[in-house]
């Protein structure tokens, strides 16, 4: 029985299966390391605008063979001034101001390091980085969202503007072919008195010295990212969830609670229980500065959703996010994306009485036939390949009008079992796209045209060049 089921799955999801296998195979040039686990000891000083600690950072050689070469990435307007090993054993590098060698706008400081004993295949070592300087953005490189700096209105210490040494090369392309892995964090970060430090995790201590306060925040289980906001934050603590918000938001916050209670209910009643344990934090940060979510390592929201009720679509955008399990496709497709961008407007539906199908289905429809016209890359490149050409910004759209279709097609109840069925099989260990369409295919297998159509090809595009409505795309799919 086991393999006529195998050889059902591997004809229906042929397509898929070619597609995977390209995204899976690791690239000659990737960095052989990932970090296991990451402390900050920080001191932000507003005075100056600047950041100045270290960073211990524990990092596995992934690799068949040893390596002494250690890349790392910082804030081109900071440096490092000594790195050492776990034995307090000087480590010896270079570090020059770079632009990264596939984006000529992106500028960081590539530090190298170089072991005085090779970590042997399978093995970690620790480095004690001490590091600092100012804190300045990247919105020329296009990430208009990455306006990041020190400022007594609103600060963040995050990855997006390398405000701390994050392990990778001057290169997009083979930091995204190496991904990452999940990471304990333990944070401490030394602010004046009035400041409130936010970021996911546990709050382990809070010391006070003369005017100033040390922050410790400790991660419950592994984080895909670290954000540290620090603002005059006020907060809501109860039942398992933290709000941090602005004072000028604080009717917006009770809103913003209620909201998140309410969805995160429903999720857990489509897709069961979340992985890890259930503590949500979630931190206002200003419209603008992009938001992000994690369990683990919490949930930044723009203020947008904080003061308009019709805005409550960004928070269950970032909360569905919280029952996607680790991608293992490397370079990640990132079809996360588009599965968020269905379940804002289906959330918005069933908790606000929100009516807008018809008009959200014709609008995307529009950006669809906007942004893939011509010799436009998606009309050739299919949404499995999007990671590793790098076009994950298409992941919103072109997911979004895949997971409809599926939802439209298997109906609500086939379209849960599916995606439970998926989650809660691989939210340990985490996932391939292979396995989510097979998921689909064991609960309906007319989810096998839509994935054909929308994800191992670019049939889709074809179809709405050649006229074809995007909603008479998706109603023929249940037949």
């Amino acid at each position: 029985m086991g393999s006529i089921r195998a050889t059902i799955i591997a004809t229906a999801v042929a397509c898929v299966a070619i597609s995977h296998r390209s995204l899976t195979q690791q690239p000659a040039d990737v960095v052989p390391l990932h970090v296991t686990s990451r402390a900050l000891d920080i001191r932000v000083d507003y005075g100056h605008g600047s950041l100045n600690g270290s960073e211990t950072l524990h990092v596995r050689n992934t690799s068949k063979r040893s390596t002494a070469e250690i890349p790392l990435l910082l804030n081109r307007l900071m440096t490092v001034s000594r790195i050492t090993d776990g034995n307090g054993v000087v480590v010896p590098f270079q570090q020059s101001v770079v632009l990264f060698r596939d984006d000529s706008v992106l500028q960081v400081n590539a530090i190298s390091a170089r072991l005085r004993k090779p970590v042997a295949a399978g093995d970690s070592i620790a480095l004690v980085i001490q590091y600092g300087g100012h804190l300045v953005g990247y919105t020329e490189t296009g990430s208009l969202y990455i306006k990041d700096k020190v400022d007594s209105a609103f600060t963040i210490i995050r990855e997006d503007a390398f405000a701390f040494p994050v392990i990778g090369v001057p290169s997009r392309r083979v930091n995204r072919a190496t991904g990452y892995e999940p990471f304990m964090f333990d944070v401490r970060v030394t602010v004046p008195s009035m400041f409130v430090v936010a970021t996911g995790g546990m709050v382990d201590a809070i010391a006070k010295h003369d005017s100033l306060v040390i922050w410790r925040y400790r991660s419950i289980t592994p984080a895909p990212a670290l954000n540290v906001a620090i603002a005059p934050y006020r907060t809501i603590d109860e039942s398992g969830l933290r709000i941090f918000y602005l004072p000028e938001d604080s009717a917006g916050a009770q809103m913003v609670e209620r909201s998140i209670t309410r969805a995160l209910a429903q999720y857990a009643e489509w897709f069961g229980p979340v992985g890890g344990k259930s503590n949500v934090t979630v931190i206002e940060i200003p419209e603008g500065w992009g938001s992000q979510a994690s369990l683990s390592g919490g949930i930044i929201q723009t203020a947008d959703a904080f003061r308009d009720r019709d805005q409550l679509y960004q928070v269950y955008h970032e909360l569905s996010h919280l029952w996607n399990v680790n991608e293992t496709d490397k370079p990640s497709p990132r079809w996360n994306e588009g599965l968020a961008s269905f379940l804002q407007w289906r959330m918005a539906a069933q908790l606000d009485g929100w009516s807008g199908w018809d008009a959200r289905i014709e609008r995307l429809e529009s950006s669809l036939k906007r942004n893939c016209q011509a010799d436009a890359p998606c009309t050739k490149i299919p949404l499995a390949d999007y990671g590793r050409a790098e076009l994950t910004d298409y992941s919103y759209s072109v997911g979004m009008a895949m997971f409809y279709a599926l939802f439209k097609t298997l109906g609500p109840e086939s379209f849960d079992k599916a995606y439970r069925s998926y989650y809660q099989q691989h939210r340990v260990m985490g996932g391939t796209s292979a396995e989510l369409v097979a998921a689909f295919h064991d609960v309906d297998p007319r989810s096998d045209r839509i994935f054909a159509d929308w994800f191992s090809t670019t049939k889709w595009q074809s179809r709405l060049a050649a006229g074809e409505k995007l909603r008479d795309i998706v109603n023929g799919y249940a037949h």
